[in-house]
């Protein structure tokens, strides 16, 4: 396995902090996508991202540019730059990944075929999965773990309070500092509408999708990603429930041990790779 970090920047400066895995044999590309507080070195992502190497797939992984992660790459640190996060910087960073794969701007790209590739995503990852997926015909499979079926989640009273102090707390990091974001979040959610329909983008797939959940998902609720997966092409897609799972699959962070959840959502999700999206030269 070769293993390399390097960043993608946008033209303002911004940048994204990338890690591929690659296999020695030519191999075909998942890209594995983090969800809210997530990055790529978050919890289950190198995890989920060496298996799939192990079995043959390149694993591009990558943090949003705004996403907070500095200097230490197991930490939301900048929480300046969080509060400046938006889904139309995130829109605007999967572009910068969409393009550097379709163009080849990649280390160790003599060792992918780029003409088809997957994505699997974590919680607002699936659903970015989707979005992408309805627009790039070069997506050619999709896994999307615990999707949200709407980035819009805030109620008419937190919106209001949101305007009013212009912050909303999203969490709390490890020492305690407060996780907010601006309202030009709030706004952004407004402005990038037609492009966040989750629903109507998994209509129009007609890609092999499999929606993974924890039956005990809090965060995201089971119902949500059965709504999802009502709007599936039921002959190309799998819903699949993983039971005693919460919204992480049981993933402390760092991860240490990996829980048996998680075990399961990770095989499930190379054995669907491997069934649609055929590993270059391998027999089958």
């Amino acid at each position: 396995m070769i293993e390399e970090n390097f960043c993608l920047t946008h033209f303002d400066g911004l940048s994204l902090q990338c890690t591929l895995r690659v296999p020695r044999q030519p191999s075909r590309l998942v890209i594995v996508a983090p969800g809210f507080l997530g990055f790529k070195d978050w919890g289950f992502f190198p995890f989920l991202s060496q298996r799939l190497c192990l079995a043959g797939f390149a694993a591009l992984s990558f943090s949003h540019a705004l996403c907070g992660v500095r200097e230490n790459p197991l930490e939301i640190t900048d929480v300046q730059a969080f509060s400046n996060n938006s889904t139309t910087q995130e829109l605007k960073d999967w572009d910068l990944i969409l393009d550097a794969v379709l163009v080849g701007r990649l280390p160790h790209t003599e060792k992918i075929r780029l003409n088809s590739f997957g994505i699997v995503g974590h919680s607002r990852g699936g659903s970015y999965g989707i979005l992408m997926a309805s627009r790039i015909p070069q997506i050619q499979s999709l896994v999307a773990w615990g999707a949200i079926q709407t980035f819009q989640r805030y109620d008419a009273a937190t919106q209001r309070q949101w305007r009013e102090a212009g912050t909303w707390k999203a969490a709390s990091d490890a020492s305690g500092r407060k996780l907010q974001l601006s309202v030009q979040a709030l706004d952004a959610l407004e402005r990038n509408r037609d492009r966040l329909d989750v629903l109507r983008a998994m209509r129009e797939l007609n890609i092999p999708v499999l929606l993974l959940h924890g039956r005990e998902d809090q965060r995201v609720k089971l119902a949500e990603g059965q709504t999802i997966w009502q709007c599936a092409n039921p002959f190309l897609s799998r819903f699949h429930i993983i039971e005693s799972a919460g919204h992480t699959f049981r993933t402390p962070h760092p991860l240490g041990t990996p829980s048996q959840p998680l075990i399961e959502a990770v095989q499930e999700t190379v054995r669907w790779f491997e069934r649609t999206l055929p590993v270059v030269g391998r027999a089958r």
